[in-house]
């Protein structure tokens, strides 16, 4: 090769090599821990403090935790309707397997985990669903719950800044 074409291939291999790893860099999304400014959330469960981030808005609840591929231990979201429904929920595009609450409102702060549902990675189908009506859904890594001794039928305290919350509808 003459020097000008050994430049240029020098040149091209930089190049090539700057852009995937701007490209890996880019692709790549890690959890990262709440500050108060990210409008996190703490509250108690089964005596554990926890971080919630609050997915309460439609797209904050399409997106959940997609692309997570980690969540910090005693952290987890909180999805809020507007009112109760029977939920479904999905692991598209979630690498990281998670345990997921639903959370009847009894009223005066008072809640009960209506059941408890494990959620493998990835999986397509809305096949974790809330066994009655409700409106909060917490999402936390995988075992969470029971390594916390919090199971269904367990009664819980709501937090008082639940009620400052006005949940977007969503769109059919």
């Amino acid at each position: 090769m003459d020097r000008v074409t050994m430049q240029l291939s020098r040149s091209l291999a930089l190049a090539l090599v700057t852009a995937v790893s701007f490209l890996a860099l880019g692709c790549e999304h890690t959890y990262k821990p709440l500050e108060a400014r990210d409008g996190g959330r703490s509250m108690t469960i089964g005596g554990k403090h926890i971080t919630v981030e609050i997915a309460d808005k439609m797209e904050s609840r399409r997106q959940g935790l997609m692309g997570r591929k980690q969540l910090p231990p005693d952290h987890g979201m909180l999805f809020v309707y507007p009112s109760p429904r029977p939920l479904g929920f999905w692991m598209r595009n979630t690498p990281i397997p998670l345990s997921i609450a639903f959370i009847e409102e009894l009223g005066d702060g008072k809640g009960l985990i209506c059941n408890i549902e494990e959620m493998p990675p990835f999986a397509e189908s809305p096949s974790h669903v809330s066994h009655r009506p409700v409106r909060l859904a917490l999402e936390m890594s995988k075992g969470w719950f029971a390594q916390a001794g919090v199971k269904a039928g367990d009664p819980i305290e709501l937090p008082a800044w639940l009620n400052e919350l006005v949940p977007g509808e969503d769109q059919n």
